[in-house]
Formats: structure tokens, sequence, C-alpha cells
């Protein structure tokens, strides 16, 4: 920590991606605030509402007999939820959610194009890994990223989806994307990385 900067104030929108769990998170240095994060990552497409994230741990505390006050605290337990809304309607998005596939069917003379989503009975979860992007500017103007990765985690739907006429808003997509324990080093939940500089 250091003196105040009004540079690290970040007024930003975040992009959210997924990929199969193992894929490489997107190079720091070759992959510029904005860019395709590149290998097996996909944009979950543009969001309506503003990307929250929540980390929250449980707590126990030591208490002894001769204090008021406890002595120690540590975790027993914690958890990372990533929610947004989705603008699109999407097949392949409502399968990452739903663990459903999407058959793909292409326009022929007599076929109109389509995908079908069967969902149901399915209680085995896929895990993902995730991640968000967001941008904030350096004191000389430059573009950098703050990037946030969750090595493994499932998505489901966060609500309900509204299909109005008379309202003056718009169908939205709620997903919630729920950390689970890497399995590669187990315990590791996510990783905050904010770029603070450009290369020199």
């Amino acid at each position: 920590m250091g003196a105040p900067s009004v540079f690290q104030i970040m007024k930003s929108n975040a992009v959210l991606w997924y990929a199969p769990v193992g894929e490489a998170f997107p190079d720091e240095t070759t992959v510029h605030a904005g860019e395709l994060w590149g290998g097996n990552w996909a944009r979950l497409g543009a969001t309506k509402e503003p990307l929250t994230f929540l980390y929250e741990d449980e707590r126990s505390e030591v208490n002894v007999e001769e204090y008021l006050s406890p002595v120690h605290r540590f975790k027993t337990a914690e958890k990372l939820a990533i929610e947004t809304v989705l603008a699109e309607i999407d097949a392949d998005y409502m399968a990452l959610m739903t663990e459903g596939g999407v058959a793909k069917v292409a326009a022929g003379a007599a076929q109109k194009a389509y995908d079908n989503l069967p969902v149901g009975n399915a209680s085995d979860l896929t895990p993902h890994s995730f991640g968000f992007e967001g941008v904030h500017l350096n004191n000389a103007g430059v573009a950098l990223p703050l990037r946030v990765f969750v090595y493994r985690a499932t998505a489901k739907l966060g609500g309900e989806l509204t299909f109005s006429k008379r309202e003056d808003d718009y169908t939205g997509v709620p997903i919630l994307v729920e950390a689970l324990s890497d399995s590669v080093v187990p315990g590791r939940l996510f990783v905050f990385q904010k770029v603070t500089g450009p290369t020199t």
C-alpha cells in the first residue's frame, strides 16, 4: 500500500468469459485490455445489468476466560459468486446454465434454421473456468485490465426471465456463477489480477 491515488479508482463495466476447466488464463502482458482472451475462452455476450462479485467467508473465534474479546479468529468456510444479467437470449448460454445440449439445425429449402435445447433430468453439473475483465486507466491514460479468474465453477439461471409487451424493459437472462475448489491445487478459489502498468 502507498499514498492514495485517484488512478486506483475504477469506473467500468465487466465482460464475462468462460472456458473448459484447465484452460490457460490470458497473459497479462500480451492480451491487452478489451482484447479477445484467445484459446478456448468464449465471451458470454452483452450484459443488461452490472456484474457483481461476492466473496464471503464464515469465521470462528477463539475465546479464553481471561479476556472479554476474542484472542484469535480463523476461517471455517468460504464461497464466491459472480452474478449478472445477460442481454442476449442464446441457446448455448441457456445450455451452460441448465446442463442441456444444443442441437443446431441448419436451414434448407423446406427447413427453417433453429436451435433445439432439451432440458431436464440431468443431475451432474459440468464445471467450467470463468473470468471477467474490467478496464482502468493509469496516470498516462493507458487502458489496463483488472481481471478475476475462477478455476472451477458451475453456472445456473439466477432468476426468472420476464417476457412482456407492456413494460418499458426487455427480457434479460440472469446468470449466477458459483465457484468450486480447484481440482489441480485443492483449495484455490479464484485469482484477482490488476495490471498496474504497461511494459517498459
